[in-house]
């Protein structure tokens, strides 16, 4: 190729389309340049407080995002080189059936690929031994799971442990204890007490930086994290040229007092640089890829042969969440906890004394607490046929969250930067004494809710435009959801009943009508042709040359299970493909 370009190829994003791009085209003999917005990730750097979200004019650099992208609509994408592989529970499920896809994708098509992927990312299915067995949250959805399973064959289409892209520690082995993997990365070994939001599972989850990443570096890619991508045009005489802002942290204590603490922030700190290559290939997951697209097409004009379907298709992948609470013994806990509350106040030592004996009571009626935010975020499932019959239709997998008496602490700590994703066990292991000697910290412990996360193939379809600010803004109507949540609901009570526990609404979603979406789909859909989609099969962008988009954005409906496997599995499909037709015809272009 030509030596006069910064790269033969240009990738936006190192997501699961990105990463695997970068890895083939330079197996290929191409150089690759990578363009990540975030930073690295590690253990050492995270911090549990508000810098662990992704902020850049407060001088936040987390790897997780959480915006509000239109009226029903709160997304959650990745932003660190590896993408959304740092943020993601580590689920690696295939997809059986591909209506609404392209008709060359089929199950038996992509199989091969998944094959690929689970290999890659090594997944594994969630162990069925100690300590991992042993996670209280995780054995009471098993044994609710298994319940269903056999007494409503009607309805589930199966159950038990998930696969995971984690790498837990080998039967007799030591949870935390540090390996190298195959890429010849220095890894840890899942520890179930760690939290996994909280940085737990930094270095045992198998993110794309510790295999996909790591050999492509090998293969002399070149990863450019803190640069996000703004203006896109092409050359005269072909290839690309991207304006990238070169982001960097304040320096100086003065600047970091103010970024932590101030209400006016320091200004973010950006370089403009330039970048060129042949091929340019935007991954920046459904979201960014979408407004990057738009962005360009619609303020720049230099994009103005992407099609008027860039924007459509736009789905949640059903994405919902209800809550499964063991109650007994929680009235009476909270009676006490109140009355004894009240007999402090009052300074009448036996209504005290009454109170802390009917709060002591109550800890010892209820079952032991579940501890909603130990073990990884996912680690079993059951899986439903759909509203109308349709297979995968709906998922429910149990979840975690940070406790947050034990998160409260943990950000106290990492103010005056005393906090290690190492340290949770013993903040877990100091609040579980403390509810010993002071009830209504136990009664806390036993009162939060075990999430039930819901997935599946819904019908609310949406489309993303841009807002006054040129960012992603997201209209769809929840309401084309109604019957997919109603169903939805009914089955987490199916769940909550045979787990001997209390089912409870999402009331974000009842009442507000907005959704939290970790899994959004569509933006730039894949079609057969111009007529339906923004790109082809293997993501070449119909009517315009070298450009290709590989990422959650080009597919086309619901999924129905996570989808982050199948992601990476169609850009593995289109990779020889893309190859082919570069090393052939020097330029990669769809076929209409």
């Amino acid at each position: 190729m030509a030596s006069d370009f910064d790269a033969d190829v240009v990738v936006i994003g190192s997501g699961f389309g990105g990463s695997v791009a970068a890895l083939r085209f330079a197996e290929a003999g191409h150089r690759v340049l990578v363009l990540e917005r975030g930073d690295e990730v590690t253990r050492k750097t995270f911090e549990p407080d508000l810098d662990m979200f992704w902020d850049p004019p407060r001088q936040r650099f987390g790897m997780n995002q959480l915006r509000r992208s239109g009226r029903n609509v709160v997304t959650w994408t990745g932003s660190a080189v590896g993408g959304g592989s740092n943020v993601y529970a580590a689920t690696l499920k295939r997809v059986c059936e591909f209506d609404g896809f392209p008709s060359a994708i089929r199950e038996d098509d992509l199989a091969p690929y998944y094959t690929i992927v689970e290999d890659m990312l090594g997944a594994t299915e969630y162990p069925s031994y100690p300590p991992y067995s042993d996670v209280a949250a995780t054995q009471l959805l098993l044994r609710a799971d298994a319940r269903l399973e056999r007494e409503r064959p009607d309805l589930v289409e199966g159950a038990g442990r998930i696969r995971l892209g984690i790498s837990f520690a080998p039967p007799g082995g030591h949870p935390g204890q540090v390996f190298t993997n195959r890429f010849g990365v220095t890894q840890r070994y899942a520890d179930p007490r760690d939290q996994s939001i909280l940085g737990g599972d930094i270095g045992s989850k198998n993110s794309l930086d510790r295999n996909y990443l790591v050999e492509a570096r090998r293969q002399g890619v070149r990863i450019e994290s803190m640069c996000e991508a703004d203006r896109i045009r092409s050359l005269p005489g072909g290839g690309w040229e991207i304006e990238v802002s070169r982001l960097r942290r304040a320096d100086g204590w003065a600047q970091k007092l103010r970024r932590r603490w101030s209400w006016r922030p320091p200004p973010p700190l950006a370089t403009p640089e330039r970048v060129t290559g042949r091929v340019l290939v935007v991954a920046a997951g459904s979201l960014g890829s979408t407004e990057l697209l738009l962005r360009n097409r619609e303020l720049h004009g230099t994009l103005d042969r992407i099609n008027e379907h860039l924007g459509e298709r736009y789905t949640t992948n059903g994405d919902s969440f209800t809550l499964l609470l063991e109650a007994r013994g929680l009235a009476l806990g909270w009676l006490g906890t109140l009355i004894m509350s009240a007999g402090l106040v009052k300074r009448k030592r036996l209504v005290a004394l009454l109170g802390a004996a009917l709060a002591t009571a109550g800890s010892m009626r209820a079952r032991k607490a579940y501890d909603p935010d130990l073990g990884p975020t996912n680690s079993d499932y059951i899986r439903f046929v759909g509203v109308d019959g349709q297979i995968q239709g709906v998922y429910i997998e149990g979840g975690r969250y940070p406790n947050p008496i034990r998160w409260v602490i943990a950000a106290a700590l990492g103010a005056i930067g005393g906090y290690r994703p190492t340290r949770y066990p013993l903040i877990a292991l100091v609040t579980d004494i403390a509810g010993i000697f002071v009830p209504p910290l136990n009664i806390v412990a036993r009162s939060l809710p075990i999430p039930l996360l819901t997935m599946g193939r819904d019908d609310a379809v949406g489309r993303i435009h841009l807002d006054k600010d040129g960012r992603a803004e997201i209209e769809i109507n929840l309401r084309q959801n109604d019957h997919f949540y109603s169903y939805g609901e009914m089955l987490g009570r199916l769940v909550a009943d045979a787990a001997g526990a209390r089912w409870m609404p999402n009331p974000v979603l009842r009442w507000l009508r907005i959704i939290d979406v970790p899994h959004n789909l569509g933006g730039v859909p894949m079609g057969e042709g111009p007529a339906e989609g923004v790109v082809d099969d293997v993501g070449r962008v119909f009517g315009v040359e070298d450009l290709v988009v590989l990422d959650g954005s080009i597919i086309p409906r619901s999924l129905g299970p996570n989808p982050s496997l199948t992601i990476a599995a169609l850009a593995e499909r289109a990779m020889p493909t893309l190859v082919r037709q570069l090393a052939d015809e020097g330029h990669i272009r769809a076929i209409v």
